[in-house]
C-alpha cells in the first residue's frame, strides 16, 4: 500500500482535504470528517429496524463501560478483522453512503435529529461505528448532531464542533460526495480501536484516493469517537496513490 502522505492528522477533516487536495478541486467531508476546504451512503431483510430514543447520548467519564451495547447487540466477535463485515446494507446520508448491519449497528436511529447510535462491542462494530460518522459529514446538521452525541468530551471535541458550526455558517452549498472503498483495522483490544478507511473522490480529471483513521472508545455500551486535544485523531491521514493493503469495502461491495 502506498504510504500516506502527512498531513494534519485530523479524519474528521479528510473528505474536504479530499477535494481540495487535489486541484482546488472539489472537496470534502467529515470536513473534520470536516471538510478541509478551509485549510487545516438498498436496504435487505436482515438490516434492522430503525428505533428511536428520546435524547442522544452523552458519555460520562465517572460511568464504567458496559460489555454489552446499549440497544442490546450481542458482541461476538474476535479481536482481528481481515474481511469486510457481512449482512451491510448503505444508507445515503446526504451524498454519502453509510453501512448499517442487524448484527453491528446502528441499532438506534433518534427520530429527531437522525443520529446513528449504539454499535456491538466488536471490530465489526468499531469500523461500522466510524464509517457512519464519517458518512454523516455529507449532512452538515446531522455531522454536528453525530459529532456532539459520539464524541468523547475534550478540547478536541469543542475544536471539531466550531470547525463544523463554521462551516455551516460559511453556506459554501453542498459537499461533493465521497465514496468508501476499504479499510484496515490498525489496532483492537477490548476497549479502544483504531480503524483506518480509504475512501475516493472525482477530482474532475479523474478518482483520486485518500485514508483517514479514528481512535473509537468503547464506553457507557457504544463506540465513540476520542480527539486528541488539539483536534486530531487517528495516526493515519493523506493521499494514497491505489487502494492496495485495503480489504475493499463499499455501497458496491457489500
Amino acid at each position: 500500500m502506498a504510504e500516506p502522505e502527512e498531513t494534519e492528522n485530523v479524519w474528521w477533516a479528510a473528505p474536504r482535504f479530499l477535494m481540495s487536495a487535489v486541484a482546488v478541486l472539489l472537496l470534502i467531508i467529515v470536513g473534520i470528517i470536516l471538510f478541509v476546504w478551509v485549510g487545516n451512503d438498498d436496504e435487505s431483510d436482515a438490516a434492522p429496524p430503525a428505533q428511536t430514543q428520546a435524547a442522544t447520548p452523552r458519555p460520562s467519564a465517572s460511568l464504567p463501560s458496559s460489555d454489552e451495547s446499549v440497544c442490546g447487540l450481542a458482541a461476538t466477535g474476535g479481536t482481528t478483522l481481515t474481511s469486510a463485515p457481512e449482512d451491510v446494507e448503505w444508507e445515503f446520508l446526504g451524498g454519502i453512503a453509510a453501512p448499517k448491519s442487524a448484527e453491528h449497528g446502528p441499532g438506534v436511529v433518534d427520530e429527531q435529529t437522525g443520529v446513528r447510535s449504539c454499535y456491538s462491542h466488536t471490530p465489526e462494530g468499531a469500523l461500522v461505528a466510524m464509517v457512519g460518522l464519517l458518512a454523516s459529514s455529507g449532512d452538515d446538521a446531522l455531522f454536528l448532531e453525530t459529532t456532539k452525541a459520539l464524541s468523547l468530551e475534550g478540547p478536541g471535541k469543542d475544536i471539531g464542533l466550531e470547525r463544523i458550526e463554521q462551516r455551516i455558517a460559511s453556506d459554501d452549498g453542498p459537499t461533493p460526495p465521497i465514496k468508501i472503498e476499504g479499510f484496515r483495522l490498525l489496532s483492537y483490544t477490548e476497549d479502544k480501536a483504531t480503524v483506518e478507511v480509504a475512501y475516493s473522490g472525482d477530482s474532475g480529471d479523474g478518482l483520486v484516493y485518500f485514508t483517514t483513521s479514528g481512535v473509537m472508545e468503547w464506553h457507557e455500551g457504544d463506540w465513540y469517537v476520542r480527539y486528541k486535544d488539539d483536534g486530531s485523531s487517528g495516526p493515519v491521514q493523506g493521499q494514497i496513490s491505489d487502494l492496495s493493503g485495503y480489504i475493499p469495502w463499499g455501497p458496491n461491495s457489500g
